[in-house]
């Protein structure tokens, strides 16, 4: 038996959920090591063991392809920022938790973090659209803090996008220097800010 028989024979055996998880995990790690233009479909394919085909059908083209693995990644995040915000009680004692939790997240994740940057890349790719998944959830999760009386009453439209930001430009802070005490002054920082920004005068 040759090599391309064996290789048509484990494409065949290969289940269409087997193929997507196989493509989406070869994706991600080609296009953050090779960027979105320097990955073409050919090798992913090629890296995944699946024909051209079978990515094209699962995916029909090379941004819906990005745009799953962007959805994938901000899930994570927002997962992560729910277990940290639930983690405590007291409103005004949330914020802390969330930014370790989204700190650490980045750092286990650093090796794709490019792909959370390719949001230009990601025109045409359906209806989805970078970022609104994480901007959501702040936004459900802050309503609690609203109605108890310690959080500043923001419109949606600015909370949303601003503690995106906010969190973003952190995590860049973060992981530009690995020393403690370097990350210890940037997680420090960035709970002032949010502790000045969302927080009532009274809280």
């Amino acid at each position: 038996m040759n090599v391309i028989h064996i290789v048509k024979q484990r494409r065949r055996e290969m289940n269409p959920e087997g193929k997507r998880v196989a493509i989406m995990a070869v994706g991600e790690r080609l296009f953050a090591r090779k960027g979105y233009a320097g990955t073409s479909i050919a090798d992913i394919a090629k890296a995944a063991g699946v024909a051209v085909g079978s990515v094209y059908r699962l995916f029909p083209d090379k941004s819906s392809l990005l745009a799953a693995l962007h959805q994938r990644m901000e899930q994570r995040f927002v997962e992560v920022m729910r277990q940290a915000w639930m983690s405590v009680d007291a409103y005004e004692d949330k914020f802390r938790p969330l930014i370790d939790a989204m700190l650490l997240e980045a750092e286990r994740t650093q090796e794709i973090m490019p792909l959370y940057n390719m949001t230009q890349d990601l025109v045409g790719a359906s209806d989805y659209m970078p970022g609104v998944q994480m901007m959501t959830a702040i936004e459900a999760l802050y309503g609690g803090g609203v109605e108890a009386g310690v959080f500043r009453a923001l419109p949606p439209g600015i909370l949303g996008p601003f503690a995106h930001a906010m969190v973003e430009g952190g995590m860049r802070a973060w992981m530009m220097d690995p020393t403690p005490i370097h990350r210890q002054k940037v997680a420090s920082e960035l709970l002032i800010v949010f502790q000045k920004a969302f927080l009532r005068p009274s809280a």
